[in-house]
């Protein structure tokens, strides 16, 4: 597969997945290529604020995506890239809240992860796909 056709794969799957026109133009989006493998299928992403270490929410912007193999957390911006890669056992819990606008937390065993201002849209599809794998997670586990 060429670089062109995986970057038109991806941006199909976006689409798909509800993300908007203007939600298309963030700079992360445009890195994804190169962070989501080949052979790798987005099945849902939600992208906004979050706060970071310091308790700033002002110019940082992240996105959760959710692929049919991990989650990713990935701010990227001129000369700064924050990834954290992490597989569907670790996570413990996922909630959308919505009011003037959609929040979603995505509580794991490794930290939170949680994005503000969000695109309802994209916030329905993420939460219900990591909702429907910690399922399949569930059942698939023998009991012990």
């Amino acid at each position: 597969m060429t670089k062109a056709s995986h970057a038109d794969n991806i941006k199909a799957e976006l689409k798909a997945v509800g993300v908007t026109a203007y939600g298309m133009k963030k700079f992360a989006i445009h890195y994804l290529p190169k962070v989501i493998h080949e052979d790798e299928h987005i099945k849902g992403i939600v992208y906004g604020r979050y706060k970071d270490k310091t308790g700033s929410i002002s110019l940082n912007e992240g996105m959760l995506i959710a692929t049919d193999s991990r989650i990713i957390f990935l701010d990227h911006k001129p000369g700064f890239t924050l990834l954290d890669e992490l597989t569907y056992d670790v996570v413990s819990g996922v909630t959308r809240t919505t009011a003037v606008f959609s929040a979603v937390s995505l509580r794991t065993r490794m930290g939170d992860y949680n994005i503000r201002f969000a695109n309802a849209n994209c916030a329905n599809i993420f939460v219900r796909y990591v909702e429907d794998r910690r399922l399949e997670n569930k059942i698939s586990k023998p009991k012990g």
